[in-house]
């Protein structure tokens, strides 16, 4: 009622029914601008096969729609000079698994940048968020990740921070090579260090220091101690 009073308003009679739209969208048919409905059953070349009251017809889609129409889809369409367009994804069948796309496709099939622009932008998933592309890039000035497992899997991770601080209760790290490369290096252990290793081999420069209230050298055949000058005292 609102929509039909709208339109006598403004001089033009709105007509939405199935039987007048064939006559009223072709061309010398009547006024231009009719709102009508049809359901989608192909596409091919970026336009769409559609049936409006039981007329095959084809459309594009309106740059304004950017859910993807499927087939099988009840969708909004606008007749104008231009052609026939889809504007709006109104209703999708419930047996179809299909998802909704979000599809910034031009005519000539290549795609468009979307941006969303916001003070606050918040997304609620139930279950899963996936994101897929050659490359992924986040830019804040400051940024929390709260999970219960954590996991990253890549041929190669790089790390450049001016600090990292890393708290964990367990810190397990399994590697076929690991290499250290730093400056200074300081290791403070409250309790216990223990390394066990097939063979170990420390290599110094010019001074090697190790200080103990007690020192203990134990082995199954020999201790060998090869110097210039030797001293114990």
């Amino acid at each position: 009622m609102g929509l039909q009073t709208k339109a006598e308003a403004c001089g033009t009679a709105l007509t939405t029914e199935d039987t007048a739209f064939p006559q009223n969208l072709l061309p010398g048919g009547g006024a231009l601008q009719q709102a009508v409905t049809g359901d989608v059953t192909g596409q091919a070349d970026g336009m769409f096969d559609l049936v409006v009251s039981g007329k095959v017809m084809r459309a594009r889609r309106a740059v304004s729609c950017l859910i993807g129409p499927q087939t099988a889809d009840t969708v909004a369409l606008l007749s104008t000079t231009d052609g026939l367009f889809i504007t709006d994804v109104l209703v999708r069948p419930e047996r179809t698994d299909k998802p909704l796309r979000i599809d910034a496709t031009r005519d000539d099939g290549k795609h468009q940048d979307v941006v969303l622009a916001a003070d606050n932008l918040t997304l609620e998933v139930e279950e899963g968020l996936e994101a897929t592309g050659k490359n992924l890039s986040f830019r804040f000035d400051a940024m929390l990740m709260t999970s219960r497992q954590l996991a990253l899997v890549g041929k190669k991770l790089l790390t450049s921070m001016q600090d990292i601080v890393t708290n964990a209760k367990t810190l397990l790290a399994s590697y076929d090579t690991s290499t250290t490369r730093a400056k200074n290096r300081i290791d403070r252990v409250s309790e216990t260090d223990q390394l066990k290793a097939g063979s170990l081999q420390t290599q110094v420069d010019t001074v090697a220091l190790t200080q103990a209230e007690t020192a203990v050298f134990v082995a199954k055949e020999d201790i060998r101690l090869d110097g210039k000058r030797i001293s114990m005292g």
